[in-house]
């Protein structure tokens, strides 16, 4: 039944979006291998967490897909910290992102409304429009909205 959803959002042209563990990463790539026109989106950086290289390689290694695309949301999910805005020590897991799958396959997310228990929506925005000082001004403008728009106009059709 997992396969005909896949073969179901190819038909449609949809967007998968996926809350899945790193540990998902090589079966992940293998579904972006079999339904290479489905964009499928991983919430929360992979659902990495600091600390855990390994799966940190794994969701860097989806990279090679072309169809796969990285949400940059809960951070505060990844810290080691805990819920201590900017979430600074996250910084190089979202700057090995944008270097695995550049600026064209990142989507900014807030996590709304779950984010309210650990900032404001404007600090969750903040977090990578102020404190990703790596990303250009013209890579953010595509991470903040420009991509999601871009994918879904092309679903459906």
């Amino acid at each position: 039944e997992g396969l005909r959803f896949f073969a179901v959002a190819a038909e449609h042209n949809l967007l998968v979006s996926l809350a899945l563990p790193p540990k998902w990463q090589p079966a992940l790539r293998q579904l972006a291998r079999h339904y290479p026109s489905v964009p499928l989106l991983c919430h929360h950086m992979g659902l990495v967490r600091v600390g855990e290289d390994e799966n940190l390689r794994q969701i860097l290694a989806s990279a090679q897909m072309p169809n796969i695309y990285i949400k940059l949301s809960g951070q505060y999910y990844a810290s080691r910290v805990g819920w201590d805005f900017p979430n600074a020590d996250t910084q190089p897991i979202v700057r090995a992102l944008y270097n695995a799958y550049g600026p064209a396959r990142l989507l900014w997310g807030s996590d709304y409304p779950v984010v309210r228990s650990a900032m404001t929506y404007e600090q969750a925005l903040e977090v990578f429009r102020t404190h990703c000082t790596f990303v250009s001004e013209a890579d953010k403008t595509l991470i903040l909205g420009e991509n999601l728009n871009r994918l879904l106009a092309h679903a459906g059709r």
